[in-house]
C-alpha cells in the first residue's frame, strides 16, 4: 500500500462501517437500505482504487479499475434511489427502476468491452481508469439521475419551507445541502481524461454521507449551518494538507529529483507530515472562529438563561418563579410558546400552571395523569427529550419543540414544554446542555418556593389559632358594654326624652343623637357576632350528597333574591354528576356567600349578570365556578380577598368575614377555592373544586337523611 492509497482505502473502511451502522439502526425503514447501498457501491470502488494505486500490475489495475468504475455506475442510482425512498416519492420508482435497468446495461460494457474504458493511465499516485469513446454517455446518464435526485430534494425543500412540518424540513434541509456538496466529488472524473490530478472528490462523497447518515438518525440535534460550515472548513484544510504534497510530488517531481536524487519523495513525505499534524489544529481555530460568527445570538441566549438558572433560586413565589421562566425563554431563545407542568398530589396529576403566549396555552391540556405514557418516558429516560424521541406519547403537538424535566432524586417535580424556534432552527447540543442546566436550577427553586410557602403557611395557621383563641373573649368584652350602650340610648328615647324640659326641636336633634349611637352600636355587634363565626368550630357531620340537592335548595332561597335585585341569573350543572362527602347545609352557606357577594358586585351594573356554572375537572374533582359582571377584583386585592376582616365593600357595608367563611368551609371539605379576574370593573369568577367521594357505602346511603332544610 502506497501513501496515495491510505486515503482511499480509511475511505472504503468509513463507507463500510458508516453503512453497517445505519443498516442495523434500523434496517426495516426504506430509506435505510437504500442508504446502505450506496455506502456498498461508495466502498467497492474505494477498495477497487485502494489496489488498483497499489499495484504494479498493469493487467490487474486494469481489471480494478473497470470494477471500481463499474461501482461508480451504482453509486449515482444508488443515491438516486435514496432520495426517492427519504421523500417517500411512490410515483417515482418507475423511474428508480429505470436507471437501474440502465445501470445493469452499463455493468458488462464497463467490465468487459472498450467502449467505456479503454485502459489505465499511469500517474503519480498510481494507476487510474482512462476513459473511452461513450465514457461521456456515461457522464450523462450519471449526471441525469444525480441531478434529478438533487432536484426533487430542492421542490421537497421549498414545499416544507411553506408548510407546517419543521422536522420533516429541518431533516430535508440536512440532505439537500449535504447533496450540494457532493456534486464537487465530480473532479474524480477529471484525471480519466488525461489529466494528473489526484481524484479527491471522494472526500466530498464522504462528507455527504456523513451529514446523510446524522440527518436520518440524529438530524434534529446539530445546526444545518454548522454541518455545512464544518465541512467546508474541513474541505478547505485537508485540501492544502493533501493537495501541496501531492502537488509537489506531481507536478515538481523532476525538479525535486534534480536537487535531491533518488530520495526526492522524503520532501513531499516530511511536508505531509508537518502539514498533517498542523491540520487538527488549524481546522478546530477555523471551526472556533466560524461557528462564533455563525451562534452569536444563540450564545447570547444560552449566556442570559444561564444567568436566570443562577438567580431563580432567589424567588420565593412560585407563581414569579414560574411566570419568569416562561417568559425568559420565550422572549431570548425566541420559541414558539412555553409551559411549565407541576406535580398535583391532590390531582394524582401534572398541572399546567403557566404558559406564554396565552393563545399558544390554550391548546394544551390542563392536566396530564401520573401514569401517562409521557411521564413513563420522562421518569425512565431522565433528560430532556425532542419531539421524535417523546413519538406517539406527544399529547399536545411540540412542533419540533423540547420537553425539560425537573427532577429532585428520583421525584419528577414537573417538566418545562418548548415549541419549535424561531425559522425552525433545530435545538443544538449546547442548547440541550444549557437547558439541562436549568431544569436542575429550577428543581432547585421550586423545591425553595415551596419551602417558603410552607413556612408562611404554617405561619398563617398560627396566627389564626391564636385569634381563635382570644375571639370569644375579645367578643365578650365588646359585646358587654355594647348591650348597655344600646340599651341605655333606647331607655332614654323611650322613657325620658319626652319628659326632658327641651324645646321640640332639641328633642329631635337628641333623637337622632341617640339613634347614631344605637346604630353604631349595632355594627360594633355586627362584628363582634363575626368575630364569633370567626373563631367558633363547626360540629357538622359529613354525610354521602349529591350536589344537585344543594343547589336546589339555595336556589329555593335566594331565587326570590335575585329577582328583588334585578338579576338575570343563569346556571350550568353537569347532569349526573358523582356523589360528595360533605356537609350539605355548609354547602348551602357556600352558594348563599358567593350569591351576597356577587349581588352586591352587580348593584351599579345596568344589566346584572350572575352565572353557577358546575362540571366535572376529571375522575377525581367537581368544579363550581361562580361568576359575575360587577366591579371586578384589583389586581393587588386578590390574593388577600380571603384573609379575615378583608373586603372589597365599604367599610360600612361588610365585616370581611365572608370569604374568609368560605374558604373556611371549602378546606374543611378538603377542597380549594380561588377568584379570577381581568381588573376593575370587568367582573370576577370564583372558582371552588370538591373531592368526589369514591368509599361510599350501599349503607350510608340508605341511612342518609333525606330532610331537606333552609337556613
Amino acid at each position: 500500500m502506497t501513501p496515495y492509497s491510505i486515503f482511499t482505502f480509511l475511505g472504503g473502511s468509513f463507507s463500510l462501517l458508516l453503512g453497517a451502522f445505519v443498516f442495523f439502526k434500523n434496517r426495516n425503514v426504506p430509506q435505510n437500505r437504500s442508504f446502505v447501498l450506496m455506502c456498498l457501491s461508495i466502498c467497492v470502488w474505494l477498495f477497487a482504487y485502494t489496489i488498483c494505486y497499489s499495484t504494479h500490475n498493469i493487467d490487474l489495475a486494469i481489471l480494478l479499475a473497470r470494477i471500481a468504475c463499474t461501482a461508480v455506475v451504482f453509486v449515482g442510482t444508488t443515491f438516486y434511489h435514496f432520495i426517492v425512498d427519504f421523500l417517500g416519492l411512490k410515483s417515482e420508482k418507475k423511474f428508480v427502476r429505470v436507471a437501474y435497468l440502465l445501470s445493469f446495461v452499463q455493468f458488462p460494457l464497463f467490465l468487459f468491452t472498450n467502449y467505456l474504458l479503454v485502459g489505465v493511465y499511469k500517474y503519480f499516485w498510481g494507476y487510474y481508469s482512462k476513459a473511452g469513446f461513450f465514457h461521456p454517455l456515461f457522464l450523462l446518464f450519471f449526471f441525469t439521475v444525480c441531478t434529478r435526485g438533487i432536484l426533487l430534494l430542492f421542490f421537497a425543500f421549498l414545499k416544507k419551507k411553506r408548510g407546517i412540518d419543521p422536522i420533516e424540513f429541518n431533516q430535508i434541509r440536512y440532505v439537500f445541502f449535504a447533496s450540494i456538496i457532493i456534486v464537487l466529488g465530480s473532479v474524480d472524473f477529471i484525471p480519466k481524461y488525461g489529466i494528473g490530478f489526484y481524484p479527491f472528490g471522494f472526500i466530498f462523497i464522504l462528507i455527504y454521507m456523513s451529514i446523510t447518515a446524522y440527518a436520518i438518525i440524529r438530524y434534529r440535534l446539530m445546526d444545518i449551518r454548522i454541518a455545512v460550515t464544518r465541512a467546508g472548513i474541513f474541505i478547505f484544510v485537508y485540501t492544502l494538507v493533501l493537495g501541496i504534497p501531492f502537488g509537489l510530488a506531481g507536478w515538481g517531481r523532476g525538479g525535486l529529483v534534480k536537487i535531491l536524487g533518488e530520495g526526492w519523495f522524503w520532501l513531499p513525505m516530511f511536508l505531509l507530515l508537518c502539514l498533517a499534524s498542523a491540520g487538527p489544529s488549524i481546522y478546530l481555530y477555523l471551526q472556533r472562529r466560524a461557528e462564533n460568527l455563525i451562534l452569536r445570538e444563540q450564545r447570547r441566549y444560552q449566556r442570559t438563561l444561564m444567568e436566570l438558572s443562577k438567580t431563580m433560586t432567589r424567588i420565593r413565589d412560585l407563581e414569579q418563579l414560574l411566570k419568569a421562566i416562561v417568559l425568559t425563554v420565550v422572549n431570548t431563545v425566541k420559541v414558539s410558546y412555553a409551559a411549565v407542568y407541576l406535580k398535583d398530589d391532590e390531582y394524582k396529576s401534572y398541572r399546567l400552571k403557566h404558559s406564554y403566549p396565552k393563545k399558544e396555552g390554550s391548546r394544551l391540556p390542563e392536566f396530564i395523569a401520573l401514569d401517562s405514557s409521557l411521564i413513563k418516558v420522562l421518569q425512565q429516560q431522565k433528560r430532556t427529550l425532542t419531539q421524535d424521541e417523546i413519538g406517539s406519547v406527544d399529547d399536545f403537538g411540540l412542533d419540533s419543540g423540547l420537553v425539560i424535566p425537573c427532577f429532585m432524586e428520583d421525584d419528577l417535580l414537573g417538566f418545562l414544554i418548548l415549541g419549535a424556534k424561531q425559522n425552525n432552527q433545530v435545538y443544538t447540543p449546547d442548547d440541550i446542555i444549557v437547558f439541562e442546566a436549568l431544569s436542575y436550577a429550577t428543581s432547585l427553586a421550586i423545591e425553595n418556593s415551596t419551602f417558603w410557602k410552607q413556612i408562611e403557611e404554617r405561619q398563617r395557621v398560627a396566627r389564626i389559632e391564636e385569634m381563635n383563641l382570644f375571639s370569644y373573649s375579645l367578643a365578650h368584652e365588646i359585646d358587654n358594654p355594647m348591650t348597655i350602650i344600646i340599651g341605655q340610648a333606647g331607655k332614654i328615647k323611650k322613657a325620658y326624652l319626652d319628659n326632658l324640659n327641651l324645646s321640640q326641636e332639641q328633642k329631635e336633634e337628641l333623637k337622632i343623637t341617640l339613634d347614631y349611637i344605637s346604630e353604631a352600636a349595632w355594627r360594633v355587634s355586627g362584628m363582634v357576632k363575626a368575630i364569633q363565626e370567626f373563631g367558633q368550630k363547626t360540629s357538622s357531620e359529613f354525610k354521602p350528597m349529591q350536589l344537585e340537592e344543594a343547589i336546589e335548595n339555595y336556589l329555593k332561597l335566594y331565587t326570590a333574591h335575585f329577582k328583588m335585585n334585578g338579576v338575570y341569573f343563569t346556571k350550568e350543572v353537569a347532569q349526573n354528576l358523582p356523589m360528595l362527602r360533605a356537609d350539605k347545609h355548609g354547602i348551602e352557606e357556600l352558594f348563599v356567600i358567593l350569591s351576597n357577594n356577587a349581588v352586591h358586585a352587580v348593584r351599579e351594573v345596568p344589566v346584572k349578570k350572575i352565572n353557577l356554572k358546575v362540571e366535572m375537572v376529571n375522575s377525581d374533582w367537581i368544579r363550581i365556578a361562580f361568576s359575575d359582571n360587577g366591579y371586578g377584583i384589583a389586581p393587588d386585592k386578590i390574593e388577600t380577598i380571603f384573609a379575615p376582616f378583608v373586603t372589597t365593600k365599604a367599610s360600612s357595608e361588610g365585616t370581611g368575614m365572608g370569604l374568609y367563611n368560605a374558604k373556611n368551609i371549602v378546606s374543611r371539605h378538603k377542597g380549594r377555592i380561588w377568584a379570577e379576574s381581568e381588573g376593575e370593573g370587568k367582573g370576577a369568577t370564583f372558582f371552588i373544586e370538591l373531592p368526589i367521594a369514591k368509599d361510599i357505602k350501599p349503607e350510608e346511603l340508605k341511612g342518609e337523611d333525606k330532610d331537606r332544610r333552609l337556613f
